[in-house]
Order: C-alpha cells, then sequence, then structure tokens
C-alpha cells in the first residue's frame, strides 16, 4: 500500500512539474498592448465655432468648462492562434490632483483581426510573424479640469517564461494615459503607434524595429524605453481582491486596477528596462523610435517603450507600448 502511494505521489508531482512547463506554451498568446484617446468634437462646441465663423463680429465663444468626448481606445495583441477574447475591458477614470475617481467605463469589443508580416531579418526557425489584434473603444466625455485627468487599464498575469522579470512575483500590466487640461492650450489627442509591434526575432542577427508613432496635433515626439507598470497600486486600497490571482496565470483577465500610482514590474537579475534583453544591444532612438537590437540568447522578454508628447515645451503625456518579444532558438 506504502509502494504505491508513494507511486501515486510521484504522479502527480510528475504531473503537476508537467503542466506547469506545458502552461507558458498552451496560455503564451497575449503578448501586449497599446492605449490612447482622441478627441471626439462635440457637437455643440461644432455649433458655436460655425456660428463664429459665419457672423461678421465674432462674439460668441467657446465655454471652456464645456463636456468634452474623447474615444479611448485599448489594442490587445495575441497570437494568431489566439481565439476566445472577453467582449469588455473595464477603464477608470481619476482626477490627477484630487482624489476622485470620476468614472468607470467598459470598453467593447470593436473587432478582431489578424495580420501576418515578413519579418525584416528572416530566422531559420521563422520567416514571418502572424499577429491578432482585438480592438476595445468607448466614449468618456468630461469637464476640463485644474490638472487633468488619469485613464487607468490593467491585466493580469506574465506567463513564467518571460525571461527578462521576477517570475517568483505575482506581476501584470497596467497602463495609463493622462489627459490633460486644455487650459491655456486646445484640447489633445495621443500619438498612435504606425505599425503593430514585431514580436520576433533571431539571435546574432542585427536587425531593426519600427516603433514610430504619429500625433495629428502635430505635438513633438520623444520615445525612450520604459519599465512597465504591473497591475498593483503603489497604495493598494484593496488587497482582497487580487486573492484569486497566482504568477504565471496568463489569463490576460481584465482588472479594475483604480488609480494610479502603480508598482513597476521587477526585473530579473541581470535585466532591466534600458537593457531588457540584459547585455545584447537593444537601443532606441529617441527622436524616431527606431529600435536597433541583436540579440544573443533565445527567450521570451518584456519590452515597453513610452511616447512622450510636448507642446509649446510643455509636456502633455506618455503612451505606452507594452509587448513581449520573443528570440527564437
Amino acid at each position: 500500500m506504502k509502494r504505491n502511494n508513494q507511486k501515486i505521489s510521484i504522479s502527480l508531482i510528475i504531473g503537476i512539474l508537467f503542466l506547469f512547463l506545458i502552461q507558458g506554451k498552451l496560455s503564451a498568446q497575449f503578448i501586449g498592448a497599446d492605449f490612447q484617446y482622441a478627441l471626439e468634437q462635440n457637437v455643440t462646441e461644432d455649433t458655436l465655432l460655425l456660428s463664429m465663423a459665419d457672423a461678421p463680429s465674432p462674439s460668441l465663444s467657446v465655454d471652456p468648462n464645456m463636456p468634452t468626448k474623447y474615444k479611448v481606445t485599448l489594442k490587445l495583441y495575441f497570437s494568431c492562434r489566439h481565439e476566445d477574447f472577453f467582449q469588455e475591458q473595464p477603464i477608470t477614470v481619476h482626477e490627477h490632483v484630487g482624489n476622485m475617481q470620476t468614472m468607470q467605463v467598459a470598453l467593447k469589443l470593436d473587432s478582431v483581426s489578424s495580420a501576418t508580416e515578413y519579418l525584416n531579418v528572416a530566422c531559420e526557425m521563422a520567416r514571418e510573424q502572424c499577429i491578432k489584434t482585438a480592438t476595445y473603444s468607448g466614449v468618456i466625455e468630461v469637464r476640463n479640469l485644474a490638472g487633468g485627468y488619469d485613464i487607468t487599464w490593467g491585466t493580469c498575469c506574465w506567463e513564467t517564461s518571460v525571461k527578462n522579470i521576477d517570475n517568483l512575483k505575482m506581476q501584470g500590466l497596467a497602463m495609463v494615459l493622462h489627459l490633460p487640461s486644455s487650459e491655456g492650450h486646445s484640447r489633445n489627442s495621443t500619438p498612435i503607434f504606425l505599425r503593430d509591434p514585431q514580436v520576433l526575432t533571431c539571435p546574432e542577427k542585427i536587425m531593426n524595429i519600427n516603433s514610430g508613432a504619429m500625433d495629428k496635433d502635430g505635438d513633438k515626439l520623444s520615445y525612450k524605453l520604459i519599465q512597465p507598470y504591473t497591475f498593483q497600486q503603489e497604495i493598494s486600497y484593496d488587497n482582497s481582491k487580487y486573492s484569486d490571482l497566482f504568477p504565471g496565470q496568463n489569463t490576460h483577465k481584465p482588472l479594475v486596477v483604480g488609480r494610479p500610482p502603480f508598482k513597476k514590474n521587477k526585473y530579473a537579475i541581470g535585466y532591466d528596462f534600458n537593457k531588457p534583453l540584459g547585455e545584447s544591444v537593444f537601443t532606441i532612438d529617441n527622436n524616431t523610435g527606431s529600435i536597433d537590437l541583436q540579440p544573443v540568447e533565445a527567450g521570451r522578454y518584456l519590452v515597453g517603450i513610452g511616447v512622450s508628447e510636448h507642446r509649446d515645451n510643455i509636456l502633455l503625456g506618455e503612451t505606452q507600448r507594452v509587448f513581449i518579444l520573443e528570440v527564437l532558438t
């Protein structure tokens, strides 16, 4: 009986280890996100502007406190084999200076699209990548507020096969958009990345990734590598809401993450946000967003890119792209 119990225990341990090892491969499908907003011209404001244009001596003015609508868009990137998508993604809007949460909105799934493109440096294991993009959107309406607003979204969790982060900690992703006050300048829309992220490459080869963006307002853009936020707040107001999460879960589960500031993802020894591939060459052009890299080791690595926008030498905010770059064997 004792020997049988030992066999059962050994089988159970082997089974658990097997599930742990294949977990990453089965669920290694969420690979990144972009988060952005765009001004939606208010109908009442349109009417006022037309009236002003037609009047021989304009006496009408647009009320700066008039509610303004913004379309918030979240793009989630997956491998093309992924099929299961949440229909909604919750976001929250907070006063940047005050402590008040002004609203919670459910972004709706607009579309799911797939795109296959050739890698600019072909690998023996792959010559192309296929990304499936789930696009969510919704409209928020806010009044002008001193200090502006912060818009947040988050998810859990990164899988255990990501090589450059501490996988013993429960880490996921939070993204923050700052919606600045329009006092002193016109209303804002965030930059938009021009291309999907390149998520596959191969070791030892020199390559370039185009991470450039465009800004319809004509704001000056600058680029840098960033340390992505995880979903846990610096000052946690409710730890119990994450009691059912655990490291490596990787269900891209939508979370109501609350107000910033958030903790940042912790890197494994030998890595940081400026060296996401360790000792491998990995640099970003601050003016164009162009990334040059020459990976040394195969693996999957967390990468964060921040695009800052300035208008009249004033920082308006930062738009982020976070993704997993896989260096193939």
